[in-house]
């Protein structure tokens, strides 16, 4: 079920799919399955890759390498634990945080991180997202697997990378706090 899910994701954004099954052989003659879901695609000449591993680790990771020609703004998404969120009593799970207001702002409207909050309200999602560079520019999202139904965040956290990357081709977001937001 979960190899035809990223098949037809790979479909939908004209991207490859490729699929890894092997088992790996443990001390004590202990054997552990560890199957590799990848999807490589572009949006607007920016490369996608989104990687889901079970078994040793049960980890996803989706990454974009953003093109040049962007102006990307830095930032940070950290998720704030079930018990701490009860005591602040926040509508998201997630922190924000990015010396530039305009993509705070940005993004505390957007429809698909509201998606994955919610996700995050009922699920043990927790994952950290980052906007920075290091060689390139990249957008990157770590979070385990450890809860049911994990492929339900691939879709929004894709549709939220591409929202950023429609965000940053306006080159909008270093103008006035106010200004912005009146465009938006």
């Amino acid at each position: 079920m979960k190899k035809e899910f990223f098949r037809k994701l790979a479909e939908k954004e004209n991207g490859k799919f490729y699929f890894h099954d092997e088992n790996i052989a443990l001390p004590n003659g202990v054997r552990s399955p560890n199957v590799t879901f990848k999807v490589l695609f572009d949006y607007k000449a920016n490369k996608f890759e989104i990687e889901n591993r079970t078994g040793t680790a049960y980890v996803g990771i989706i990454n974009c390498k953003l093109t040049p020609t962007l102006q990307p703004i830095e930032f940070n998404i950290e998720t704030i634990s079930h018990l701490k969120n009860l005591i602040l009593r926040k509508e998201s799970r997630f922190r924000i945080k990015s010396d530039n207001k305009n993509i705070v702002y940005f993004l505390t409207k957007n429809d698909s991180l509201k998606d994955l909050s919610k996700v995050a309200n009922k699920e043990n999602f927790s994952p950290l997202m980052t906007c920075e560079k290091k060689d390139n520019w990249n957008i990157t999202t770590k979070y385990h697997l450890e809860f049911d139904n994990w492929t339900d965040v691939v879709e929004p956290i894709i549709e939220l990378y591409k929202n950023l990357i429609d965000e940053f081709e306006k080159r909008i977001a270093n103008i006035s706090e106010k200004a912005y937001r009146e465009m938006n």
